[in-house]
């Protein structure tokens, strides 16, 4: 399941869509909006997520799909917001499924960091009435490469 949403989601519903006898292992990651980003010295109010939706449903499926075979899971749900997010919201949700713990985790963070690098979203701080572009971390970069030998 893949869902692009401008609401907050439950992760319990989500969870529950997941579950099966089939699973010795469920990884979930939930990344929210935090205040420090990039360590400047403005505090900021919000984010503001926009995304190409076509664009992005398709990277996230090959995101997904990758995912699936490398690790055999038996399932993976990706949903990410956009719109105005507040301070401490969720934004973006991954729920990997397996057999075992490994496979699991593992899986978990290649997507989180093929979708920081890979998908069609636009993320634009916030503080008062100004905003500003949040271009991506050379860290997030880094993290994307180290998956080369499953992304071709």
């Amino acid at each position: 399941m893949i869902r692009i949403v401008d609401s907050d989601f439950h992760i319990d519903d989500l969870y529950s869509s997941i579950k099966s006898n089939k699973n010795g292992a469920i990884s979930i990651f939930v990344g929210t909006v935090r205040d420090d980003l990039f360590n400047e010295n403005q505090i900021i109010d919000s984010i503001f997520l926009e995304c190409y939706e076509d664009l992005a449903i398709k990277q996230l499926e090959e995101i997904r799909d990758l995912a699936i075979k490398r690790w055999k899971l038996n399932d993976c749900v990706i949903i990410h917001r956009v719109g105005k997010i507040l301070l401490g919201d969720k934004i973006v949700l991954i729920i990997t499924s397996s057999s075992h713990r490994e496979e699991a985790l593992r899986s978990n963070e290649f997507v989180i960091d093929q979708l920081k690098i890979k998908a069609a979203f636009w993320k634009f701080k916030e503080f008062g009435k100004d905003s500003k572009i949040i271009e991506a971390k050379k860290e997030d970069r880094k993290k994307s490469l180290k998956w080369k030998d499953i992304v071709k």
